[in-house]
């Protein structure tokens, strides 16, 4: 989780976007960043998702300070029932904005989860709390009536081609029922690689699948290699 200490962001409206496309200008603006963040912290193999976050959040804020969106750390997430979730980043257009037009979720992507959180990128290990990244979203827990967000993985071991066929392993035992869950998953929740892993600093892939009340939901996955 994120620490709600990040630098002041001034968020002033910028002419150059033109209505309707903030978040293809956002996506650019993340990319950008993530291959600097990727440089900053390489080598961070055993680091906690806590602290993670925690740097990727200051990045994004101190890079942003010139852009049209605010970074806001641990967002709420506003539930139709039951108790509020917090996703780890929201994106704002301006402070005053009551909910985020994006967000953000990461996870760390290494062979040395304990079994019960190995696939904790897509899925938790009870079906019924949804504690996995993907499933999150279907769920309408994260992103919570948006359309498009993202999910970011910390590689700390092997590299982003390993995580891309890894993850679709798993959502490919969920499309055929070997794992259990309450969700429908289809095809189209597969990762799609739009980089042809011509640079595994960072890989990158869109998935784009049915959420639980039957709206979608795009989302743009990013695997940080940190082992380099």
């Amino acid at each position: 989780m994120l620490k709600d200490n990040y630098n002041h962001v001034s968020n002033v409206p910028n002419p150059s976007i033109k209505k309707g496309t903030i978040k293809e200008k956002l996506i650019i603006f993340l990319e950008e960043t993530l291959y600097k963040f990727q440089e900053h912290f390489k080598g961070k193999i055993n680091e906690s998702e806590e602290n993670l976050n925690e740097q990727l959040g200051k990045t994004l804020s101190h890079f942003a300070k010139s852009q049209a969106f605010i970074f806001q750390a641990e967002t709420k997430q506003k539930q139709a029932k039951g108790i509020d979730r917090r996703v780890d980043i929201g994106v704002f257009k301006h402070f005053s904005d009551p909910t985020p037009f994006f967000t953000i979720e990461s996870k760390r992507l290494t062979t040395a989860m304990i079994k019960s959180r190995e696939k904790e990128y897509v899925l938790g290990n009870d079906p019924t709390k949804f504690s996995g990244g993907i499933e999150r979203f279907k769920q309408n827990v994260h992103g919570v009536n948006l359309d498009h967000s993202a999910l970011i993985g910390y590689v700390q071991n092997e590299d982003g081609k390993y995580w891309y066929n890894t993850i679709n392993n798993w959502i490919q035992e969920l499309i055929d029922g070997k794992i259990n869950s309450p969700l429908n998953w289809i095809s189209n929740d597969l990762l799609n690689n739009i980089c042809g892993f011509t640079d595994l600093r960072l890989v990158k892939c869109i998935s784009d699948g049915n959420k639980i009340n039957q709206t979608k939901i795009s989302l743009n996955h990013y695997f940080i290699n940190l082992c380099e």
